[in-house]
């Protein structure tokens, strides 16, 4: 008997052929307004990067541009277009399609998530089920991940896994991280297929983290609306500590399971700031690193599609590994054969 990827669920044995399930098509979508690393919004963080001692201003840099979404602009409308983009891809058509995965973050409202706006713009059909991931910010992966398992089990034939981030319009100015934020959407559609194979994934959760990382009204910062942030001592601990190491550890630990090395490999991340990158790539040292950090900046839940629809037919390894993390705290990173 051989067990299904991750370890868990229904078992398949030697008679049983279990299908290849693969990215079909990759699409992405970004805002047309461009904020650049020289935009006066970020003086308050330069000056405090110039500080001395370890702050939050000094960990993220590495983006010289981002996109924003300009007033009154739509991230669900954006989103659809990434999954509208991925559906043309992969050349399917949105009444094939029986299962939605993906986030909108943030969205227009606490609940329902936006994703059912997706939905209806893309314009798949009423029997296509609707699953909002909010995994910020691993949402891309793990909902590929539940994707691929509701396939394996019978229960879904092709799914579009659509996220849009637009944080631009969450984030504390005054704050590091907001530095590199910008705005995107990435989707893929999944489905049986040869190229870019589902092969395995690996997972870990660090519940005691739970809260070092937030998403909240900061009354006491003077907003009322939420807006995301690395709480006092604990978020950047988090961040040095189990977002710098965790990682390495993980896709280490799902390369040894099939014999690989990071030599491989293409690799691609999170991609919060420089710093996380160059570690991670130090650490897990893959024959190639992509992303669009640079001119696209950090597009939490959106970096991870939208770098592999701009890269995904230059690939020159047989390998790739995918790896989000998130504010759970959480890590997923999945095994793909190119």
């Amino acid at each position: 008997m051989e067990a299904p990827p991750g370890g868990s669920g229904v078992l398949y044995s030697s008679a049983m052929t279990r299908p290849s399930i693969a990215f079909l098509g990759l699409g992405s979508a970004l805002p047309e307004r461009v904020r650049t690393s020289a935009d006066p919004i970020f003086d308050r963080i330069r000056e405090a990067a110039r500080a001395q001692g370890l702050s939050e201003a000094s960990l993220f840099y590495g983006n010289r541009e981002h996109r924003c979404l300009a007033p009154g602009e739509s991230l669900a409308s954006l989103t659809a277009k990434a999954g509208r983009a991925a559906l043309e891809d992969a050349g399917v058509r949105p009444e094939q399609v029986d299962r939605l995965y993906g986030y909108v973050s943030v969205s227009e409202y606490l609940s329902p998530n936006e994703l059912y706006q997706v939905h209806r713009e893309v314009g798949l059909g009423s029997h296509a089920l609707v699953v909002p991931v909010q995994a910020d910010f691993g949402n891309f992966v793990m909902g590929t991940v539940l994707a691929w398992e509701a396939m394996l089990a019978g229960h879904s034939e092709r799914a579009l896994v659509a996220v849009g981030a637009g944080w631009t319009r969450n984030v504390d100015y005054a704050q590091g991280h907001a530095f590199g934020i910008g705005d995107g959407a990435g989707a893929a559609v999944l489905g049986a297929g040869e190229r870019l194979v589902l092969v395995d994934y690996a997972a870990d959760t660090f519940s005691d983290e739970y809260g070092a990382m937030t998403m909240r009204p900061r009354s006491e910062a003077g907003f009322n609306t939420p807006v995301y942030g690395l709480e006092p001592s604990r978020g950047l601990q988090a961040f040095l500590h189990t977002g710098m190491e965790g990682p390495p550890r993980l896709v280490e630990r799902l390369l040894r399971k099939h014999g690989l090395t990071g030599d491989d490999i293409t690799l691609v991340s999170h991609q919060a700031t420089r710093k996380l990158l160059d570690h991670w790539n130090e650490k897990i040292r893959p024959r190639e690193y992509l992303h669009t950090l640079e001119d696209c900046g950090n597009m939490v839940i959106a970096s991870i599609p939208v770098t592999l629809a701009r890269y995904h037919r230059e690939l020159r390894t047989k390998y790739l590994v995918l790896f989000g993390i998130g504010i759970g705290a959480h890590q997923v990173a999945l095994l793909v054969r190119v």
